[in-house]
This record gives structure tokens, C-alpha cells and sequence, in this order.
């Protein structure tokens, strides 16, 4: 009679395929190709091993067992320095996870896992007796639990295998975690010439991020346009959320002062039209006309004719929105005037309709509030901003959304009586 068992043997030396077995005969091939699979990973880490203890890395010109390992088998020179590390570990201190590994019934994942938790015991109570159990432990529910279940519940092991260690053990985890971040710290900016922006990398203690993200998530929530959506993405979100932040510690002067002055952006304007900041980047029309809305003037103009003289020019206008014409503002608008958006007023900049640059009075009627994603929405041009003839701002959106660019409203703004 013919058997019924299947294994992966069958299923490959006797011409047995896989769309041929039954649901039960695959089910089986797969749990005993899974046995077999990690009775050969483990056999490996047993050469390895072996290969280590007789030095053959230097028999054969290389410089460590990693680097020997990493040629013969074509793998990365870390992956064959982690089978190199664990190898060694089983053989001297898992004998049991050495055990479990050589019969299947764990996964090479499951050894690093098991490996991982042992090494982190603190040397000071880390006794024979102690390593046992948790290995013994760890194996249990490594019967259980995939590899990443199994690192969670290893991480809390203590708890129950000598619970009178575990706060201890976890204090002086925090500490050295603590000590490495604090160690490890770094901000790094570099601005890239070719695609015009700047390149942020960070490592942050935990404290420092914390105090980032409270500060940047309520900033960075979703402002929903017309249509109800927000069409940033998080991350340009956080973006903008972390340009606000910085807009208001200027705006408000908290950030210490260079040179006795506050600190600030230096635009310069030449009369052939380049726009260049104080360190040498350069930026559009558009650009420098959003920095001007809300930014505080000073006009300084140097002679073509005598490089040496600078001469300052005192405008005597009012150009920012302050004091009582500010006020007026947010008891108009409420917040930022852009159709479907809640922010408050606090959070927004005041906006010319019709730039100062081009002649534009600072007045009520000449005057909008917005926040820092519609204030360069507005800028980019797409979007156009009117007062209408009740005295209340009003949008017309761009043909691509409505031929007829039909004026919007925030809901908040309703005529007057």
C-alpha cells in the first residue's frame, strides 16, 4: 500500500511536486522542510565553529574567520561575522540552544534571539544557574513565538525568572542606553548646491526627541484645503511644522542675539535682480516677497560708484501688520482665512494682498491672515486672495480645479451686517 507521509525528501529525490500532494501531504512537507532547513543552518554554525578553532582563515590568507567565511560562502563580511560570533557562543555557553538548533526545532533567528538575551545579563548577577534557566526559558517559547515575539518577551524575561533583579537590571539598562545616546548626540546640516536644499541627519537623546515632537506635532496636524484634504505628505508636514517653530522663536527674539542685534536673515538685492542670503544661497522673487510680509526691514544700499559707503534708507510707513491693525485682523478672520482651515490666530502671519513691494498699503483692507502652509501656497501663485467688496477675504482657486474659479470662504467669515 502505497504511504501517505510525504516529506520534503520525497517531494524532491522520488519526483514527488508540489501541485501534485494534497493539502495534508504539502502541510507536512513544508513542517519537515522547515526541520531539515534548520538542522542544516545549524550544522553550518557547527563548521564554522569548528573552521574557527583551527584557524584555517589564516591557512588561507584571509584575516579573520569572518572574512574566510564571508569568501567561501559569497556572503557580506557582517552576516559572516554574525554566524562567526553566534557559532562561537553556542558552542561555549547554549549548549541546549546548540541542541535544540542541530534537531530543527528552532530557527537560526530564534538562536540569535535566545544568543541576544543571555549576552545582555549583567555580569555582576549573570550566574551559571541564572543563564540556564533563562535559556531554558527562552527555548520554551521559542516553541511558541516567531523570533520577534520571542525578542519581546525576552526583554521582560527577568520579570519572571528573578523578578528581584529585574528593576535593577533595567535601571542599569537605562543608564548605559542613557549615557550612549547622550554620548552618541549629533545634528548635521549641510546644504546641497545642486537640488537647492538642505540635508538634515540627526541622532537625538531620548528627551531632546520628545521635546521635538511635542513641539512639532501639533504644528505638523493636517490643515484640510477646500476639498477636505490635506494633500501634504507626514513627512512634508514635519517640515513645515519644524519652519513655524523656528518662524515664531525668531519673531518672538528667544533665540540669543549676534552681536548685539537680533538674530536675523540678511537678503541682499542687486539692481540686476539677484537675490542672495548672508551665506551665499540664493533665492526667487517669490520667495523673498514671502519673507517680506512679516519680516522687519532695513534698507541699506551701497553705492555702484562708492563700494566703501553704505547708506541707510528709514522708511517711515508702517509696513507690519502690529499693535491694533493686528488685532483687527484676527477679530476679522478668526484664524487663517484659507477655506476649510482652523487655525488660530496665533499661529498665523499677516498676509499684503497686494505686496508691499508693489506698493500695497498695511491696512485692514490690504491685510489677510494666514498660516505658514497657505501663506506659501498663496506665494507659489497658483491660489489668488481678494478682498471682497464686504471687506472679507476670499480665495479663487486655479482652473485645474475649477474652470470657473468660483471665490471660496473659510467658514468662519460671514458678512457683515
Amino acid at each position: 500500500m502505497e504511504s501517505t507521509t510525504c516529506s520534503n525528501t520525497i517531494g524532491t529525490a522520488d519526483g514527488v511536486s508540489a501541485w501534485s500532494m494534497s493539502d495534508d501531504q504539502l502541510t507536512t512537507a513544508l513542517l519537515d522542510n522547515a526541520t531539515e532547513l534548520n538542522q542544516l543552518q545549524g550544522r553550518r554554525l557547527e563548521l564554522i565553529r569548528e573552521a574557527d578553532a583551527r584557524n584555517l582563515a589564516v591557512s588561507a590568507g584571509a584575516a579573520n574567520t569572518a572574512q574566510w567565511v564571508a569568501g567561501v560562502l559569497r556572503v557580506p563580511t557582517a552576516e559572516a561575522g554574525a554566524m562567526v560570533k553566534l557559532a562561537s557562543h553556542l558552542d561555549t555557553e547554549l549548549p541546549a540552544t546548540a541542541q535544540a538548533l542541530a534537531s530543527g526545532e528552532i530557527s537560526v533567528p530564534h538562536a540569535r534571539v535566545i544568543s541576544r538575551v543571555v549576552t545582555m545579563l549583567p555580569s555582576h548577577i549573570a550566574t551559571p544557574e541564572l543563564r540556564s534557566e533563562v535559556e531554558a526559558t527562552l527555548l520554551k517559547n521559542a516553541a511558541i513565538f516567531d523570533p520577534k515575539v520571542l525578542s519581546k518577551v525576552g526583554n521582560r524575561l527577568l520579570e519572571t525568572v528573578a523578578p528581584d533583579l529585574a528593576d535593577q537590571v533595567l535601571e542599569l539598562k537605562l543608564k548605559q542606553e542613557e549615557a550612549s545616546a547622550e554620548r552618541d548626540r549629533f545634528l548635521r546640516m549641510s546644504f546641497d548646491a545642486t537640488s537647492g536644499t538642505w540635508r538634515v541627519t540627526a541622532r537625538l537623546p531620548k528627551m531632546v526627541g520628545e521635546r521635538l515632537k511635542l513641539v512639532l506635532d501639533p504644528l505638523a496636524a493636517p490643515q484640510p484645503g477646500p476639498d477636505g484634504r490635506d494633500t501634504r505628505f507626514p513627512e512634508q508636514r514635519n517640515v513645515d511644522a519644524l519652519d513655524e517653530a523656528c518662524r515664531r522663536l525668531l519673531a518672538e527674539r528667544l533665540v540669543p542675539s549676534h552681536g548685539g542685534n537680533p538674530t536675523q536673515l540678511v537678503v541682499t538685492v542687486t539692481q540686476t535682480g539677484g537675490r542672495t542670503l548672508h551665506t551665499g544661497i540664493e533665492l526667487s522673487r517669490k520667495l523673498v516677497d514671502q519673507l517680506m510680509c512679516e519680516a522687519d526691514l532695513t534698507y541699506l544700499v551701497k553705492p555702484e560708484d562708492q563700494p566703501g559707503r553704505v547708506t541707510l534708507l528709514t522708511d517711515t510707513q508702517q509696513r507690519l501688520f502690529q499693535g491694533k491693525l493686528r488685532r483687527l485682523l484676527e477679530l476679522r478672520d478668526g484664524g487663517c482665512a484659507f477655506p476649510g482651515c482652523d487655525r488660530p490666530p496665533g499661529w498665523c502671519h499677516a498676509h499684503h494682498v497686494v505686496p508691499w513691494s508693489k506698493g500695497g498699503p498695511t491696512t485692514r483692507d490690504n491685510g489677510v491672515l494666514l498660516c505658514g502652509y497657505h501663506h506659501r501656497l498663496i506665494h507659489q501663485g497658483a491660489w489668488q486672495v481678494r478682498i471682497a467688496l464686504d471687506g472679507l477675504p476670499e480665495f479663487l482657486p486655479p482652473d485645474w480645479i475649477d474652470p470657473h474659479q468660483q471665490p471660496l470662504r473659510n467658514h468662519r467669515l460671514t458678512p457683515a451686517a
